[in-house]
């Protein structure tokens, strides 16, 4: 088995290059003029827990690394304890930020935490060519990718709390995208999915 200073390692830089990625773009556009952070009106319940979504797993990964000793295998899924699992989680988590860095430079200017206050441009070049969603995707993977490597009840938990709160997110996000930008957006989406490439147009459909 891979040792467990090697994954408390890499877990640390997972949580300094999360907040440095979520910090940094926010002082960038600041700097500008602009606000970050944006506003939660016009989200849903369920859109506006993802602060607390995100900071359970932030948090249970500290945890992990703290007392990693004492916590024991009581909440560990055994079966699911691998080298191939780890190595994997460790892939899908890079991909992740991958997906989040590529967003957030291709949103540029118009990136915010929430729903933009001010008058924004629509972004449909770099990653947002080939899905509406690249941040919130790279979020999926990012939680998907601490499960497969602490395959626990909490890390569970995390996995399908930010899936289900970011996913919510995601769709209100695009009610306000249609709202603000009409036949752009609108004909935008018919080309575009949601968390994948083009030429999955069923799920466009659905949408």
């Amino acid at each position: 088995m891979i040792e467990n200073t090697i994954i408390n390692i890499f877990l640390i830089i997972v949580i300094i290059l999360f907040l440095i990625g979520l910090i940094v773009p926010m002082i960038l556009i600041k700097k500008r003029g602009k606000d970050p952070h944006g506003t939660n009106e016009g989200y849903s319940l369920l859109s506006k827990v993802t602060f607390i979504s995100i900071l359970f797993w932030l948090i249970y990964i500290l945890l992990k690394i703290i007392f990693n000793e004492a916590w024991g295998s009581f909440w560990t899924f055994n079966l699911l304890l691998s080298d191939f699992l780890i190595i994997t989680g460790i892939i899908t988590i890079t991909l992740g930020f991958i997906f989040d860095v590529l967003g957030m430079i291709s949103l540029g200017i118009n990136f915010r935490i929430e729903l933009p206050k001010e008058e924004t441009e629509l972004v449909t070049s770099g990653i947002y060519r080939v899905m509406r969603n690249p941040i919130v995707f790279g979020v999926f993977l990012l939680v998907i990718g601490t499960f497969l490597m602490i395959p626990d009840t909490f890390t569970l938990a995390a996995l399908i709390f930010n899936v289900v709160t970011f996913n919510s997110k995601a769709i209100d996000e695009e009610r306000f995208l249609l709202v603000r930008f009409g036949k752009k957006f609108e004909e935008y989406k018919s080309q575009v999915g949601r968390y994948f490439p083009i030429p999955l147009k069923i799920s466009n459909k659905k949408e």
